[in-house]
């Protein structure tokens, strides 16, 4: 089977700049373009823009606190589309806070961007879970890529999911980016490597031996790990004598780079700055929030006039985005 794509600098680059730039370090540029309000909330000084004695100072110390929070990803999708794998995917791979199924609102009122996760081309169900969620920071995924056989298969799905659904989708192997084969799944890959076995094209077949067997059981445990596209990747991999095969770690991360995982990489980042105004949307909303209910409105309405009031529409924005997000 064609490996899928590899893991490179550039990819991980992108993801620790876009952490960076939601993780309080002020972005290049004039502070004065973005506003005073927008500075402050950067560089962790929120509260220092009133007086000590004011009451918003607790208030601008949490809303300081929500905005420097890291990129929290919220992965959905229909049961059964591998949603927790992704979600763990997402933490070991890409170093992302992930929401997956059943967080419940208290979670996905934290999300900065979500991650709809298809199983193939698009059902009703997945077009109605697309629409509501943010257009603007919505990244769709084909999962568990690796059934597929070949890589270019699951390509070619990912294509006719991307034009039935208007918006590019990546085919993504969720399992193969977890990898995580012990000394004794490397041990038994070699003997089987070794003794010329291949992947059948049908799963079952690979599960030889008697039921119990040690036998058995090893090849059970591989497919859970890695299932047949991962084994097959592995056997080739062992067969041809490849360098990223000289250990079980050197495996476990030549089967992560063939999961497409860090091709999220790039629409990820992309999206920071959509995460960026949203959050200060947010701010201005908290502050507006404050004013209207009279904890130093005058303190509150002279920060708001550094930034632009936020609009009612806006606001409502923010608040439906946080009550009626997908889990």
């Amino acid at each position: 089977m064609a490996p899928g794509p590899t893991v490179g600098s550039r990819g991980e680059a992108i993801v620790r700049d876009a952490l960076t730039a939601l993780g309080g370090h002020p972005t290049p540029g004039d502070p004065s373009a973005r506003g005073k309000l927008s500075a402050a909330a950067e560089a962790g000084s929120l509260a220092e823009l009133v007086e000590p004695s004011s009451p918003l100072v607790p208030v601008l110390t949490a809303a300081g606190r929500r905005f420097l929070r890291p990129l929290h990803v919220a992965v959905v999708g229909r049961p059964g589309a591998g949603r927790d794998t992704m979600a763990r995917a997402l933490r070991e791979r890409l170093s992302l806070i992930s929401i997956g199924p059943g967080e419940g609102e208290r979670g996905t009122a934290d999300a900065d961007l979500w991650l709809l996760v298809l199983t193939g081309p698009p059902r009703r169900a997945d077009h109605e879970l697309l629409t509501s969620l943010p257009s603007d920071r919505v990244v769709v995924v084909l999962g568990k890529a690796d059934t597929f056989g070949e890589w270019d298969a699951a390509a070619e799905v990912a294509a006719t999911c991307s034009d039935r659904l208007g918006t590019r989708v990546y085919p993504v192997s969720q399992l193969l980016a977890c990898a995580d084969l012990d000394e004794g799944d490397f041990a038994a890959l070699r003997a089987l490597a070794s003794a010329g076995a291949e992947m059948p094209s049908m799963a079952g077949r690979f599960l030889s031996g008697r039921p119990g067997s040690d036998e058995r059981v090893m090849r059970q445990g591989l497919l859970r790990r890695v299932d047949a596209y991962g084994i097959d990747t592995a056997l080739a991999l062992i067969a041809a004598g490849s360098p990223a095969a000289e250990s079980v770690d050197m495996l476990n991360r030549a089967l992560r780079d063939a999961s497409g995982i860090t091709d999220l990489t790039e629409p990820i980042g992309a999206r920071v700055g959509r995460v960026r105004h949203w959050r200060e949307v947010e701010l201005r909303a908290v502050l507006e929030d404050a004013a209207a209910a009279g904890v130093d409105r005058e303190g509150a309405e002279r920060l708001l006039g550094t930034a632009g009031a936020v609009s009612g529409l806006q606001a409502g924005a923010v608040s439906g985005l946080q009550a009626g997000a997908v889990s």
